[in-house]
């Protein structure tokens, strides 16, 4: 039955193809009856003009005689319609000859080196074949181990097969290499935090007490840097100290630039370490190191002048950040379309604890930035922490939200906020089509998850 559908599929195909050369010619226009309907088109064109105003009449008529004088030379040079264009009688012949051979010729080099017998392979069986030979990159893994005995001072090779064994989940082994480049770099902090992540994965995750003193020396010299601030809270959490480990993360969180890609990873861990504690995270404030280094890091950009200020007292590096803020807002004033500034403005001010003002400043940028999802977010964020616990949203955050969902319809927080919104106004069918389409995000087995399809399934009972 295959085959047969398979013939008759070639044949329509070779039909298509054969069908312009086996129609009989037709007669094809000559130059003259091209360039007579050029000339109507232009007698037409001068009447449009004459009747918009666009000619007078005296030149209306100058122009219908050049054109009539075109039109009949042009047709005085010969008949309108040209012969048939004569086709070879062999042509059909071999058109025909070339669509059977075709299809018969492809047919038997198929029998010959093709594979009909094969079975059908599972989609799920291509896809894996697809996937990197990790057998292969094993391989080439232990060639550069090799290349590394007569190279042992190579650190950048160290790195890299350090890395590469960390891929590859050859933990022990990543953390001997990463050994290798601590021993050639001592003072690097990306070999210390490679090694300390590496001895924790070693460990099945726990936090050894030698990751801990190499993240300490990380934070003695970059007190940004957050893997160190990470992992050090999660010491501290698998020590049994809730309350220092969420510490730890909040000012993380703090300090981090608001787009920073391991945010997500701290709010995590910060739920899940305070639903174990029964601690209301709501209630842990950055620490005065971490709002002063934060406040530092908005009012003045990277750079000499930062560095001079982190060398001064904490009060007097306070009264220096204050000023710093109070002098971009001045310029901003003077410049209010510098959408980053603002943005600048709003965070220095909601890490000194001036809400409002915060808020003033993240809603200018986003004014200027309605179609910026990160900008909108920022101002959300800043109306979000004036919310009491088991307070309604402030309509100021609701149209914040509707905003952010115009411009991406499957944002997971605008989706339930505005979800929240229409049920709470009685319209919940709107309501349940947007946690709906949130519910399709999450993945099973969540407690997210069971709690939306709750509120999914109450709704409907009400309309009911």
């Amino acid at each position: 039955m295959i085959w047969a559908v398979f013939m008759a599929m070639t044949l329509a195909a070779a039909g298509a193809l054969l069908l312009p050369f086996l129609r009989r010619p037709r007669e094809e226009a000559s130059r003259a009856a091209y360039d007579i309907e050029i000339y109507r088109d232009q007698l037409a064109e001068v009447e449009r003009d004459a009747k918009r105003g666009l000619i007078d009449e005296m030149e209306a008529r100058a122009a219908r005689a050049e054109i009539g004088r075109r039109a009949l030379a042009a047709d005085s040079t010969g008949s309108t319609k040209a012969a048939p264009v004569a086709a070879s009688p062999a042509m059909p012949m071999a058109v025909l000859a070339l669509a059977v051979v075709a299809p018969l010729g492809a047919f038997v080099l198929y029998l010959d080196l093709g594979s009909p017998h094969l079975p059908g392979q599972p989609l799920a069986q291509r896809h894996a074949d697809t996937q990197p030979n990790t057998r292969q990159d094993e391989a080439l893994v232990e060639q550069l181990a090799e290349r590394l005995k007569d190279r042992p001072d190579d650190a950048q090779g160290w790195m890299l097969l350090a890395r590469s064994y960390g891929t590859l989940g050859r933990y022990d082994s990543a953390v001997a290499a990463w050994r290798n480049v601590l021993r050639l770099a001592p003072d690097s902090n990306d070999a210390r935090g490679g090694l300390g992540e590496a001895l924790i994965q070693a460990a099945g995750g726990t936090v050894t007490p030698e990751a801990i003193r190499l993240f300490e020396a990380v934070s003695r010299t970059d007190e940004r840097e957050p893997r160190s601030r990470f992992y050090l809270g999660l010491a501290r959490a698998q020590a049994g100290e809730a309350r220092q480990a969420l510490q730890a993360w909040v000012d993380l969180l703090a300090i981090s630039p608001p787009d920073a890609p391991w945010l997500e990873g701290v709010r995590t861990q910060i739920r899940r370490v305070a639903s174990e504690a029964k601690i209301d995270s709501a209630t842990l404030a950055p620490s005065a190191a971490a709002t002063s280094l934060a406040a530092r890091d908005a009012a003045v950009p990277a750079g000499p002048q930062a560095e001079a200020i982190a060398r001064l007292p904490p009060t007097q590096q306070q009264e220096m950040i204050r000023g710093m803020v109070e002098s971009l807002a001045a310029r901003l004033e003077a410049e209010p379309n510098d959408i980053e500034g603002w943005r600048r403005l709003g965070r220095a001010r909601k890490v000194l604890g001036e809400k409002d003002k915060s808020i003033e400043a993240y809603a200018k940028a986003a004014a200027l930035a309605p179609q910026r999802i990160e900008v909108l977010s920022d101002y959300a964020g800043a109306l979000f922490e004036t919310i009491a616990p088991g307070e309604k949203p402030p309509a100021p955050f609701v149209d914040v939200m509707r905003k952010i969902l115009d411009v991406d319809p499957n944002h997971g927080d605008a989706l339930w906020f505005v979800g929240a919104a229409e049920a709470e106004a009685g319209r919940r069918a709107a309501a349940v089509a947007l946690w709906q389409r949130l519910l399709d995000q999450l993945p099973a087995n969540t407690r997210e998850r069971q709690e939306i399809q709750e509120q999914i399934d109450r709704l409907k009972r009400e309309t009911q």
